[in-house]
Order: C-alpha cells, then sequence, then structure tokens
C-alpha cells in the first residue's frame, strides 16, 4: 500500500507501511541537523551511551491526561504522553509510515472490503507495563469511548468519532484482533486508524462496568483525564508528574519493542516563553526543544551558541483564524466572508512568520499542504484573506448592513462588536490579532483582544469561548478523518459549532471510498465548500525550529508527526564517547 505526502525538506516521498526497530549503537544515517535537507530521517544520528538523562522543554501546557477527548485533543497532551501511549504507528520525516513496535507484530492488514475489515497482530508480549496483556477488551474499550453513540458511553466528550462511530464489532483470537466497519465505512486511510488508548483492566480495577454501562464507561474517560497514568505501552513509564507542568519518563522494563532504550530518564518540562526555552538551553538547564512556534527572536538567540544545533523548516501545525457560527453576528455567513475578505493574510505573514522563514507561503488548503500532488487553490477566486475591504463592505452593504459613523450595525441596527482570542505566549498570533483588529475596523467592527492562558486553550476551544480565534492544527499526514473532525456537525473538534448539511454530505463522501487519489479529490471539494462558508481561515504552514544540544544523537525535527522530534523517543541517546 502506497501513499504520497509533501514533506517541509524534501520533494514527493513514497510512503509504505511497516515495522522497524533501531539497535543501540546503528550509525547509518548522517551525522547533524544540518544534514535534514538531504536526510530527512536519518539526521543527526549516532552511536549512543549506556546511560544519560535529557530534559526536553514544552512551549505549550496541557490540562488533561486523556487524547481521546476534546479537551485532549492538542500537541501537547500528545507530547506529554508520547513515552507511554499505544499509537499504532508514526509518520518519520520522510513521509513514511512507521507501526509501533511495540505494540503490533505487523502492519495492520485488510482482510475484505465489503464490509472493509481490518486485522491486527498483536506483538507477543505487548502489554500495559504491569505486566497485563492488551487484549481485545482494549480495542472494545477505544472503540466504545470514540464512538459518539450513548449507547455504548452516555457522556462521552470525544474529539473524533469519525473512526469509532463506523465501527460495526471487533473480535479477538489470541494475537489476532480482528475490526469489522459497518457498510458505510470505506476510508482510504483506515491502515493509520487510531485503535488503542487506555487499559479496559485499570477501569475494571477502579469499578467501572465499562463493557455493560454507558455511565460507567463515561466515568472510566473522566479518571483517565484526570488520573496520571500509571501504565505504559511504550518504551518509557511515568516516574513522576504534574498535569501542565512536568512529566518524567524512566525505562519501561515490560515494553515488547525492539529498540533498546538507553537512556536513564527523560523529563519533560513546561517553560512558558521562546526566549526562555533558549536562555535554559544556551545555560545547560534542558538538552532541547521542539517548539511550535518560532520568532526571528528566538533565532538570533541560536545563532553562534556554542554547544547546541538548530534547524528551521516548515512544521506539522498549520495556523489559522477560526470564527464561532453561534456569535449573534457571526451566525450570518455574509458577515463572516465579509470579516475574511478584509483581513490581509499576506500582511499578517510578513509582519510575523517571514521574519523566521523569508520563502515561507500563505497556505491556500485546509487539507493539503503547499506542494502536495493533492493541492488546490480554492481561496484565491474568493478574496478571502486578500484585505480587500471595499468588496468587503459591498458584500455587506447587500446584505442589508450599514457603516455610519465608523460603526458597522446590522441590518437590525445592532452594532458588529467581536473579540478575538490567542495563545498568551504566542507573540505571532497577538500581532496577528492586532493586524486583524485593524482591518476589521475599516469594516466599523470593534474588536477586543483577548489572550489565552496556553493551560486552558483546551477548554476556551472546547466550551467555544470565543467569536474570533487564531490557533494551529497539529496533525499527522492524514486528510479523511481530518475533513470530518474539523467540521462534521456535531464533531467534539467543529470548535466553532459549524452546521452546513451540503458539507456533511462532502465529508462522508470523502470517507467512502478506498481508493485514495479519489478519497483526495472528495476532500477538495469538502474544502472548497468550506471556504464558501468562511469558517477557518488558513495563514501558514507553521515555521517551526528544532534546538539541541550536541551532546545528543537520534534526535531530530518530524513534519509529520505531532510528537515532532519525540515520535523517535526509544531511539535518543547521548552521543558515545
Amino acid at each position: 500500500m502506497k501513499r504520497h505526502h509533501t514533506a517541509a525538506v524534501a520533494a514527493l516521498a513514497c510512503t509504505a507501511l511497516v515495522l522497524t526497530g533501531c539497535g543501540q549503537g546503528d550509525d547509518t544515517g548522517s551525522s547533524g541537523l544540518e544534514a535534514c535537507l538531504t536526510d530527512p530521517a536519518g539526521c543527526n544520528s549516532g552511536a549512543r551511551a549506556d546511560g544519560g538523562e535529557i530534559t526536553w522543554a514544552l512551549d505549550g501546557s496541557w490540562g488533561t491526561w486523556n487524547q481521546n477527548t476534546s479537551e485532549g485533543n492538542n500537541a501537547y497532551v500528545s507530547m506529554a504522553l508520547v513515552g507511554l501511549w499505544p499509537y499504532t504507528g508514526q509518520f518519520d520525516p520522510e513521509g513514511e509510515f512507521i507501526v509501533n513496535e511495540g505494540v503490533f507484530a505487523a502492519a495492520p492488514e485488510l482482510v475484505k472490503e465489503d464490509p472493509v475489515t481490518v486485522e491486527y497482530t498483536l506483538k507477543n508480549g505487548a502489554n500495559w507495563g504491569d505486566g497485563t496483556d492488551i487484549t481485545v477488551d482494549d480495542f472494545i474499550y477505544h472503540w466504545y469511548a470514540t464512538s459518539g453513540d450513548s449507547s455504548l458511553c452516555d457522556g462521552c466528550d470525544a474529539a473524533n468519532i469519525t473512526r469509532g462511530s463506523q465501527v460495526e464489532s471487533i473480535t479477538g483470537d489470541g494475537a489476532a484482533i480482528t475490526v469489522t466497519y459497518k457498510d458505510s465505512y470505506h476510508s482510504a486511510e483506515w491502515a493509520y486508524e487510531e485503535v488503542l488508548s487506555e487499559p479496559a483492566h485499570v477501569a475494571e480495577a477502579q469499578g467501572f462496568d465499562w463493557q455493560n454501562d454507558p455511565k460507567d464507561m463515561a466515568a472510566a474517560e473522566q479518571y483517565f483525564a484526570e488520573t496520571v497514568p500509571t501504565w505504559s505501552t511504550g518504551p518509557f513509564k511515568i516516574q513522576d508528574a504534574k498535569v501542565g507542568e512536568h512529566v518524567i519518563y524512566v525505562p519501561n522494563e515490560d515494553w515488547a519493542g525492539d529498540t533498546e532504550v538507553t537512556l536513564d530518564k527523560v523529563t519533560f518540562r513546561v517553560i512558558d516563553g521562546l526566549e526562555n526555552i533558549v536562555t535554559a538551553l544556551r545555560n545547560g538547564e534542558i538538552d532541547g526543544a521542539s517548539p511550535f512556534s518560532v520568532t526571528a527572536e528566538t533565532i538570533t538567540q541560536l545563532q553562534g551558541a556554542e554547544g547546541l544545533e538548530y534547524a528551521v523548516a516548515g512544521g506539522p501545525s498549520w495556523e489559522h483564524i477560526d470564527l464561532n457560527t453561534k456569535n449573534e453576528f457571526l451566525s450570518d455567513p455574509v458577515l463572516r466572508q465579509a470579516v475574511f475578505t478584509a483581513i490581509d493574510i499576506e500582511n499578517v505573514i510578513a509582519r510575523t512568520y517571514a521574519y523566521v522563514q523569508s520563502d515561507i507561503e500563505r497556505k491556500g488548503n485546509h487539507l493539503f499542504r503547499n506542494g502536495s500532488e493533492y493541492y488546490r487553490d480554492h481561496l484565491s477566486a474568493t478574496g478571502q484573506g486578500t484585505g480587500d475591504v471595499e468588496l468587503a463592505l459591498s458584500m455587506l452593504q447587500e446584505a442589508g448592513y450599514e457603516l455610519k459613523d465608523g460603526v458597522l450595525r446590522d441590518p437590525d441596527g445592532e452594532a458588529v462588536e467581536l473579540d478575538f482570542r490567542y495563545s498568551e505566549s504566542k507573540e505571532n498570533r497577538r500581532i496577528t490579532g492586532e493586524l486583524v483588529q485593524a482591518n476589521l475596523a475599516d469594516l466599523g467592527i470593534e474588536v477586543e483582544l483577548r489572550s489565552i492562558p496556553d493551560a486552558d486553550l483546551g477548554s476556551v476551544l472546547g466550551e467555544g469561548e470565543f467569536d474570533m480565534i487564531d490557533f494551529g492544527w497539529s496533525s499527522d499526514p492524514v486528510f479523511v478523518a481530518a475533513a470530518s473532525q474539523y467540521w462534521e456537525t456535531g464533531s467534539g473538534s467543529n470548535f466553532g459549532s459549524l452546521s452546513d448539511p451540503e458539507l456533511d454530505a462532502l465529508i462522508a463522501e470523502v470517507n467512502g471510498t478506498l481508493d485514495l487519489d479519489e478519497a483526495a479529490v472528495r476532500a477538495n471539494a469538502a474544502v472548497q465548500q468550506v471556504v464558501q462558508d468562511a469558517y477557518s481561515l488558513p495563514i501558514v504552514d507553521t515555521p517551526v525550529a528544532v534546538m539541541v544540544s550536541d551532546r545528543l544523537v537520534n534526535v531530530r525535527d518530524n513534519w509529520a508527526s505531532q510528537q515532532r522530534s519525540a515520535y523517535n523517543i526509544a531511539e535518543w541517546g547521548v552521543a558515545a564517547e
């Protein structure tokens, strides 16, 4: 099975499903981050010493331990749990999908197309870090948690029900687990579906009758959201942690993976502010970071610093401005279209991201990176993002709005007022807000800028506490499930509550074919409808930097993973003398 992705550092790369491991001392790649342009999956490789500790900075916080939930659907939760979570696999920097070697013995196999039936083979010894084997019950638990079905989980706030809502049954025979989907499921990305999350036996030990009581199932999900994991399927397990502040990992002796873990300890520590992260790195307080945003000042601080390396490239996040359709004014699609038309995205880029990456381009598609074989520009023809205030005003006047004495009033005579929200530690988002504020002032719309503490971003999004908001979607290079997650009516990640039956029908079509090329055509049709709805305005594929102490090996950035540099954490090490 093949697919193509566009990497930030290379041309289109062919992707295959494989299962691999790297032993201690493997040194087949090129050294240093400077080699990542030509060898993205092998740069900075080298022999590892036995032992050592690493402290890695995170530039944002989190408020939950459960990635199944809408609040937990963010990159910082994913980073905090990277050492233990039972991912199906990871995309590497060349766009190749690497199956989780600690859980599965082989890549998933499509054994039947109608209905779609997929078989997973568990690795001998795959367990939850406490000697309890992973079983079919754990697959069923994840299904219930992400089903969106109140008869299975009454009260679950699932971030994404695209896959869970389509499962018909799950059966198991020893290491062989068979997932049978409903007739309506034909996702071209069936092999990348997440099928595990938390351990069913832990839920049962806490007294939750999750298989028979839907309310207990929801209570179990809440328990996992509030409780530091004592379990692990990964190369590490948590020794100590505090939500939103730090996670200290030590090796998981029960890990079933083949890669030898050499580190004694890995600490993820939240440090607010890029300047503070760079200062800590230069002072030797931390060993590295791969923040989800970067500024020109950050690069200046890194230049010439001794004992560390850094690299800048387009990352996995794409920056965008979303509108809340539940707002009394923004429920009108004409106002939404006018707002987006008045915003000058090229000016935003010139004042922010271009200082970091001089050749950066405006993002023209919500699902496909610029340069992808599937990329289509659906925005330019609409005028959205051009800063054309005259065009925006003509739209509004035709719809009955009136600009009088510098104030825009809706057809009912109400003055249009909005807020713009952004993460308080993200300087580029603050600047974006100021520029949007100025753009919309020309339309007669007063905009209040309201920052969000980093740890509260998930709850602000989940509760819809915004009119306009600037944040980043971070995802693997998949698009089939993303369309549903972002925009389908009722999705836990459809934070602005868009509800468009025509768009829902198009999203269903994206999920209705096993042919990847055809799915991409249908995905572009969905993107075109989102543009018409004026719901989400892309800005850029956010430029990011990885900064690493030169004493580390096998640490490199990864545009194709939410976990960024931590995607291969089992291989991290201190360079051998």
